[in-house]
């Protein structure tokens, strides 16, 4: 990292960095050599620059270097998910779309960076139901160019709304905005960390019947044994109790005839957070099986929104690339 009288040129850049950000949300701070002056106290930090780190290099980085205190690393971008891995960690970061995190003894800030953010982002929110179904239909095919014209009518929306989250997409460096390919895996794990996945309702039924009750067309499992059919290996995953979700309010009000709170859980179920709702079709409902199997990447979503176990299922499951 270069001593604290001559630091190398790399080091020095991230510093300056460092210190310009925590500058603007209103602390005293100044650079000395390889010394980060915050408030008074003195700091020689481990930094490390990186453009899109996932969740699992960030998870590597810190394996690496446990013993480095007080670490940051500076980023293009980081994702919610990411910034687990280092909250968890004990880390900081600088991600340069305008949030900064050092948390040492003496200097303490989580915040984000005045005149960054507003400048980089416009007001409205990206993660809409529309904004999620345009990153669904992305994820589902990134092989091919997220356009309005292909994506709209995939997911029954106008072009105009479309067209107009596109370009927050490509404003938010999450689809490329020359080739118009989603940039993998930092839109998955972005799209992940705003999949709602709050709100389930316990069942004291099997998700045959819950199939049987309101027809097959409204159920969709999404859960570990539909994660399975689309290729990922989870151990006793048919053990778990089965969570879909149910397409529409009418079917949903009548499977809440189900719930019995003193019996246990065989089946989770909620509204679907979008409207838009790809099906695995390898896997098409029949007599045994009266329900639809959602795409692997919307099952992959799911799981990922679980910081824990469900993001190392994702990873170890390749799906993201």
């Amino acid at each position: 990292m270069g001593t604290p009288d001559s630091p190398d040129d790399d080091v020095s850049d991230l510093l300056d960095e460092l210190e310009s950000a925590l500058t603007a949300v209103g602390l005293s701070c100044s650079v000395d050599g390889s010394t980060l002056v915050v408030d008074g106290t003195r700091l020689v930090p481990f930094l490390v620059a990186r453009a899109h780190p996932t969740p699992a290099d960030l998870a590597q980085l810190v394996g690496e270097h446990r013993r480095r205190a007080p670490a940051l690393v500076v980023a293009d971008r980081i994702s919610e998910p990411g910034r687990s891995v280092l909250r968890d960690a004990g880390w900081g970061w600088l991600d340069r779309r305008g949030h900064v995190r050092l948390w040492v003894s003496g200097a303490r800030v989580d915040t984000t960076v005045p005149g960054v953010t507003t400048e980089r982002r416009r007001p409205s929110n990206l993660w809409t139901q529309v904004g999620l179904e345009v990153a669904l239909a992305a994820l589902v095919e990134p092989e091919h160019p997220v356009t309005a014209r292909r994506v709209a009518p995939v997911i029954g929306r106008s072009v105009g709304a479309v067209h107009e989250l596109l370009a927050r997409f490509a404003h938010d460096g999450l689809v490329g905005p020359n080739s118009h390919l989603p940039l993998m895996p930092d839109l998955f794990w972005e799209t992940a960390a705003h999949w709602p996945d709050d709100g389930w309702t316990p069942l004291a039924v099997p998700v045959t019947e819950v199939g049987n009750e309101v027809g097959a067309q409204a159920v969709v499992r999404v859960d570990e044994r539909a994660a399975t059919l689309g290729g990922a290996r989870i151990a006793a995953a048919g053990d778990l109790p089965a969570r879909c979700y149910v397409r529409s309010a009418a079917a949903f009000r009548r499977v809440r005839r189900f719930v019995d709170r003193e019996q246990p859980t065989r089946t989770w179920v909620r509204v679907p957070p979008v409207r838009w709702l790809p099906l695995n079709d390898e896997h098409p409902p029949d007599e045994a099986h009266p329900w639809e199997v959602a795409h692997p990447v919307v099952c992959a979503l799911r799981l990922a929104s679980d910081p824990s176990r469900g993001r190392e299922i994702v990873e170890s499951w390749g799906i993201v690339s």
